[in-house]
């Protein structure tokens, strides 16, 4: 039984030196984006854009929903997509090219194709809407 304790407890030992890194093994690379499943939770919802929507002069509500799809709204005219998030960015992907208001002559909603996420505060890249977290 001794014999076989002192067996156990010499492979245990071996087994934990293997898995020290030594001076001559290269730095592991470190990424922030893992390529698995990214958490969803904290973007859905609605936002609101910092400026209004030009053609109306109403700000214009962004709601993710977690079924990924998304509904960009200033109470008249409407924009609906798919949305998803890829590396810390949120990706757009519209339905369609949007519903203008006919009341008031504006313009159809556009939305950039990609955000980044900064806190409460969803990015555009290029130009356009930047929205806050309601």
């Amino acid at each position: 039984m001794r014999a076989l304790l002192g067996v156990l407890l010499s492979l245990t030992l071996l087994s934990a030196c293997a898995d020290e890194p030594s001076d001559s093994d290269p730095a592991p690379e470190r990424s922030t984006y893992t390529g698995g499943p990214e958490d969803t939770l904290p973007l859905l919802g609605a936002w609101v854009s910092k400026e209004p929507w030009p053609s109306t002069g109403r700000r214009v509500v962004l709601t993710l929903s977690d079924d990924n799809t998304y509904a960009a709204t200033d109470e008249c005219a409407e924009l609906l997509g798919r949305w998803q998030l890829r590396g810390g960015r949120v990706e757009l992907a519209p339905n369609d090219d949007g519903v203008a208001c006919e009341d008031d002559g504006g313009e159809p909603i556009e939305l950039p194709t990609e955000y980044v996420v900064e806190g409460d505060t969803l990015v555009s890249e290029g130009d356009g809407l930047d929205f806050t977290q309601r």
